[in-house]
């Protein structure tokens, strides 16, 4: 298992509970919103040292090393920047970080069969919606650079699964 931002708080909760579970967890972080001491507190939580690599997950060639070196069965992608109001100030850095990120991963899923991937989407890509919220809902129309990332990214992820149950 492949884990982006698998140092910050959430990815780091998730690792460990992957680890726990048995799991091997190939870690890939570029510490913009995590520290690396973490690293080491999910070895003491977990007595496992995962396998870390700090790159950015839109830098396709390093990306490509960790598929090329290690045997990843599934993908769970946390690296996304996550601010509504942020991203309206910021746009270029979250139409980068977000929609570039998940077009490598994806990509990278599809060349070389991996067909399990989460990523930390948002339901606000589904509006004033009742729950349960199901995939197949239409998404609604955005309102900033995060929700557009979001919903992009949600569009991005299908094609990729139709295209990976076509040519596969």
């Amino acid at each position: 298992m492949l884990a982006t931002g698998g140092l910050g708080f959430i990815g780091s909760h998730t690792v460990a509970k992957i680890i726990k579970n048995k799991h091997e967890v190939i870690n890939a972080d570029n510490l913009i919103n995590s520290k690396i001491e973490v690293k080491d507190k999910l070895h003491k939580i977990t007595g496992i040292k995962p396998i870390f690599y700090q790159i950015n997950v839109t830098d396709e060639e390093n990306l490509e090393e960790i598929f090329v070196n290690h045997k990843i069965d599934g993908v769970i992608h946390f690296t996304d920047f996550k601010s509504g109001g942020e991203s309206v100030a910021k746009p270029s850095e979250y139409y980068s970080n977000n929609l570039v990120s998940r077009m490598v991963l994806s990509k990278m899923c599809v060349n070389y069969g991996v067909g399990k991937f989460v990523f930390s989407s948002s339901a606000t890509v589904y509006g004033d919606q009742q729950s349960p919220l199901k995939e197949d809902i239409e998404l609604k129309k955005t309102t900033n650079p995060y929700r557009e990332t979001k919903t992009m990214s949600e569009r991005i992820l299908t094609v990729q699964l139709f295209q990976m149950m076509v040519f596969q």
